[in-house]
């Protein structure tokens, strides 16, 4: 009763407001816990226990209408990046890109189209000090490592790395922040919690290059030729990686670490991504 008391006085002195329209708005009160809806089902399965998610998760920091607007990926899409396709008929296969460069990772999945509202919200987690946005967007995460994975198939978690001076500039890895309380939150989506092991330290960025988001696309991969070095091979020898990181747009980070990680002895590398820009 006072817990409740306690939310009805401080919204009356300090309303929400939404983060990405700015318009004040009611946050209904909290669910009851983590989704807990099976994985299977097919697509159409994933696509309803992600919807679920974003309508329990977002509303602390997003209006109904903006919840909206987030756009969950759906298939059909590419078998390996992702990539969702206009045409909404069809199942699952290969891309244009894929098939004229296929990549050396396994298979990269993201539960968020990289829109609008979608942006607004990654660029407040980055860059506006909204760093309690983690939470929930961890957990979405979360949903959609669980809808695409077995643990079983996992070995070793690794964030995509800042360079030194920029994690400095910003006081944390985003990257690491959407899995830092994995383990901690499995309990409630898992039977048996996995138990994830995670290195973030093990994927190092030597090289500070330029922002990708103001590169195109052939820049992008040149900018990073040779940025990431690994600092512990025995951690990643013949172990199956899933490689974490906030958007997946041209594909040319998670690619170039992949390389890395493959050639130092890892056996497989995954993609999991927040958001994938089409």
């Amino acid at each position: 009763m006072f817990s409740k008391i306690y939310r009805i006085l401080s919204r009356a002195v300090f309303p929400p407001k939404c983060l990405v329209c700015r318009n004040f708005f009611d946050v209904p009160e909290p669910g009851n816990g983590a989704d807990a809806g099976a994985a299977a089902g097919g697509g159409q399965g994933r696509l309803m226990s992600l919807q679920r998610q974003i309508e329990r998760l977002m509303p602390p920091w997003l209006c109904s209408a903006c919840i909206r607007g987030l756009t969950v990926v759906e298939s059909p899409i590419c078998s390996c990046c992702g990539l969702p396709f206009k045409s909404r008929g069809g199942t699952d296969h290969l891309c244009g890109d894929c098939i004229r460069a296929p990549k050396k990772f396994g298979i990269a999945r993201a539960p968020l189209v990289y829109e609008r509202i979608l942006t607004e919200v990654i660029h407040g987690f980055k860059y506006k000090g909204k760093i309690q946005l983690a939470d929930s967007l961890a957990e979405l995460l979360l949903t959609a490592f669980r809808l695409f994975w077995d643990p079983a198939q996992i070995d070793v978690i690794i964030p995509v790395p800042l360079h030194i001076k920029r994690l400095r500039k910003r006081g944390f890895n985003q990257s690491y922040l959407l899995i830092r309380n994995w383990n901690t939150l499995a309990g409630s989506y898992f039977s048996s919690p996995p138990g994830f092991r995670i290195e973030r330290n093990v994927l190092a960025r030597i090289v500070a290059t330029e922002p990708q988001a103001a590169l195109g696309r052939s820049q992008r991969a040149t900018n990073l030729k040779n940025a990431f070095e690994l600092k512990g091979r025995d951690a990643i020898k013949d172990k199956r990686i899933l490689l974490i990181d906030d958007i997946y747009t041209t594909g040319s980070t998670v690619q170039e670490c992949t390389e890395v990680l493959l050639n130092r002895g890892a056996r497989q590398v995954d993609i999991l991504t927040l958001a994938r820009a089409v």
